[in-house]
Formats: C-alpha cells, sequence, structure tokens
C-alpha cells in the first residue's frame, strides 16, 4: 500500500477509514509547509510576520512522518501474513516510481527547457532521479520506496521481536528502548555530523549517511515501526490512542513550547533560520510522535462522522500522490497570480491564500488526469476496491477492551 494512494492487497481487507483521513491531513500540511517556506524568505520579512510563520509551520511538521506511519500501517495491515515480493515489487515500482519519472521529466522540461541528450546530461539526470533532487519534494519518494524494498527484512525482524515480547510491560519496554535508539540517531544528524564535518572513506557511504541522510529511510525508521505496530493490532492501536489523549495533549504544549523555543532563540539578533525545525533532531522527533498520535485520533473522529470535511479529507487522501507530485508546480503559479494581485508585504495572509489555492489546485488537476485512459502512470493509483469499512470510534473500542 502506498502511503498516498491506499493500494489494495492480494487478499482485500478491511479499509481503515482514519487512515484515508490522515492522508489528506499530512497532504495539506505539506502543501500548507512550501507555502509558508517559499514566503518565509521574503527579504522585507517582519521578525514578528516570520515568528508567526514558524509557529504555524511547527503545527504543519508531521507530514512527512506521518506519510512514513501510514506507510508502515498499511504494509503491516495487508502483507503480514503473506507477501509475494516479486509482484509485490513490480506493483510499487509501476505505481509509485513511474508517476515519479513522469513528474521528475515534467520539472526537468518545465525549469529548463528541453535537454541537448548527451553524455553528461544523462549523467546528471541520472543522479538527480536516484537522489530525488530535481526539485525540492521529490526526495520523498526515493525515501519512501526504500521501505518496500526492505519491507521483507523489516517484516522478519518485526515478527521476530514481537514473538520476544508477548507481554505487554517488555513491549512498552522495547517500544522505549527504539525511541531512545533513535533519538540518539537524531542527535548524531543534527549535531554530530555537522559539528564534526563528518566525511566517511567510501564515497557511498558518505552519500547515503551524510550528504543524503535526509532521504535514507533508515532516519525514519521510527515512524515506519510506530505504524507496523498500528497496522499489526489496529483495534488495540486505537484503544491506546483514545486513552493518550489527555496526558498527550499536556505533553504537546509542553513540546510546541519547546520547539518553539529552540526556534526563536536561534533568530535572536537576526533572521529566523527555520531549517532549525528539521525532523531529523530529537526535539522535533518527540514533538512529531506526540502529535501524529493527537492526529491520529482526530482522523478516527472525522472518519467516524458523515460531513463534507469527512468528505473532503477522504477525496484529498485518495488524489493526495498525483496532488504531492504536481503542488511544486501548482505552488509556482499560485504565487505568480497572488504577487500580482495582492500588495507587497502581507506575508502570513499570502501564505494562507497560496496554500489555499495550490492545494485546491492539484487536487484538480489529479482529479482531471485520473479521467485520462493512462493517467495511473501520471498519478499514480487512486481508485479503492469495493468493501466493508473498519469503523469503530473511541467509545466502542474501549467497551470491548472492557
Amino acid at each position: 500500500m502506498s502511503s498516498f494512494s491506499g493500494m489494495s492487497a492480494t487478499v482485500t481487507k478491511e479499509r481503515i477509514p482514519e487512515l484515508d483521513i490522515l492522508r489528506g491531513l499530512a497532504f495539506l500540511a505539506v502543501v500548507f509547509q512550501h507555502s509558508l517556506g517559499y514566503y518565509s524568505q521574503s527579504p522585507d520579512i517582519r521578525p514578528a510576520e516570520a515568528a508567526v510563520l514558524g509557529m504555524i509551520l511547527h503545527f504543519t511538521k508531521f507530514a512527512v512522518p506521518a506519510f512514513v506511519f501510514v506507510t508502515g500501517a498499511t504494509l503491516f495491515y495487508n502483507y503480514y501474513d503473506r507477501l509475494n515480493y516479486t509482484s509485490f515489487i513490480k506493483k510499487r515500482a509501476l505505481d509509485i516510481l513511474a508517476p515519479y519519472l513522469v513528474w521528475t521529466c515534467i520539472y526537468e522540461i518545465h525549469f529548463n527547457g528541453l535537454p541537448q541528450i548527451t553524455a553528461v546530461w544523462l549523467k546528471e539526470f541520472g543522479k538527480t532521479v536516484l537522489t530525488g533532487s530535481e526539485i525540492y519534494h521529490l526526495w520523498f519518494v526515493i525515501m519512501i520506496f526504500q521501505f518496500y524494498l526492505a519491507y521483507p527484512l523489516l517484516l522478519h525482524s518485526f515478527k521476530k521481536t514481537r514473538g520476544m515480547v508477548s507481554s505487554r510491560p517488555r513491549m512498552v519496554s522495547a517500544v522505549i528502548l527504539l525511541a531512545g535508539g533513535y533519538a540518539w540517531l537524531m542527535w548524531i544528524s543534527h549535531s554530530y555530523i555537522p559539528q564534526e564535518n563528518l566525511h566517511l572513506s567510501s564515497s557511498l557511504w558518505q552519500a547515503l549517511f551524510i550528504d543524503y541522510r535526509d532521504r535514507n529511510f533508515l532516519f525514519f525508521i521510527f515512524y515506519f515501526i510506530m505504524g507496523g505496530l498500528a497496522g499489526a493490532g489496529i483495534m488495540k492501536w486505537r484503544i491506546f490512542v483514545s486513552r493518550s489523549v489527555g496526558w498527550n495533549s499536556f505533553l504537546f504544549a509542553a513540546l510546541y513550547v519547546w520547539i518553539g523555543y529552540e526556534l526563536l532563540a536561534g533568530g535572536l539578533g537576526g533572521r529566523i533560520d527555520f531549517n532549525c525545525s528539521t525532523p531529523l533532531k530529537p526535539s522535533m522527533f518527540f514533538y512529531t510522535v506526540s502529535e501524529i498520535l493527537l492526529i491520529y485520533g482526530l482522523a478516527v473522529i472525522i472518519s467516524g462522522r458523515v460531513s463534507y470535511l469527512r468528505r473532503f479529507l477522504t477525496f484529498t487522501g485518495k488524489y493526495s500522490y498525483g496532488a504531492y507530485l504536481s503542488h511544486a508546480l501548482a505552488l509556482k503559479y499560485a504565487v505568480s497570480e497572488l504577487g500580482g494581485i495582492l500588495p507587497a508585504g502581507h506575508i502570513v495572509l499570502s501564505s494562507v491564500l497560496a496554500f489555499v489555492l495550490c492545494a485546491l489546485g492539484s487536487l484538480a488537476l489529479t482529479f482531471l488526469i485520473g479521467f485520462l485512459p493512462y493517467g495511473k502512470l501520471v498519478i499514480g493509483p487512486y481508485r479503492r476496491p469495493a468493501g466493508k469499512v473498519l469503523l469503530t470510534g473511541f467509545r466502542s473500542n474501549a467497551k470491548k477492551a472492557g
């Protein structure tokens, strides 16, 4: 299953509706991040406006980890007991990599014009494709596909560990140990590597673990395992999320203040550095886990109610992969149009309007492409199989647990 599109497994299972909602929310958060990021670089931005953008930005930082979480949840939910790896990878290559290659070519031509096909160009373009560096958001596709490639190994390790920690105290201890190890990895990524200006002897290891570590799946592994825990035991996961709302709300508020202080303190005496809010550091890791739990709870509530919001977010989750691939183009034109309408300044308002135009524009484009005969090759799969929906609210879950 794609973290964006909700592809079906070999054996159709009941859908988990809140994952559709979570995809939609994560996509909107990505678009909002990039809208904020564009205007945060404005040379005439005032400190107060930068602070507001930073505070809003932190609410959207769950997006990429949430997509990784959904990937883990859907894979473990649908492919825990049975997996034909050959057909699994072939399908993912067609569903994920084909649209990625199409949009890589679109951005290459759009920004650089029709290329002259030479050996030098092919070498550089090949490197661009492998690293996802054609434009600022395509790196995620390269990172997420690594989870598909490594899934059999990750599944085997998950099952083996799960068998060894059958009791609840042991499971909690294992999760805490994993979180501690991951927090240490985040410290290495954010503090140790830059401070030591680390260089490895092998150019391949240098690329994987230093230069391009932000697209190395190991640096996002905790969210995938977290999703695996949800997918392998969805009912227990829902109960845990519902019971965590009380204490986790206070934890989230405290962590939000913490990362806000880090952002603003880093900007004292000068411009605020929004790169300070990278997900690859310990404080952002703890904050993001807390936020995902709250957002997941919100998704369950929305999925259990008949409303226009649920329909819109489900629609957004359904087309989120194609919209994700195309949204950088939509954002460019949204910003260009707003620049001719709005007067100078109004940074916060411009960011919000650019977000709305970009999100709606990329979703509309993806929806229309879906009508084309080979639209799947451009936007990825988007049709869901007919089947029952696994709807269970917080209260019914608690009753069953009791």
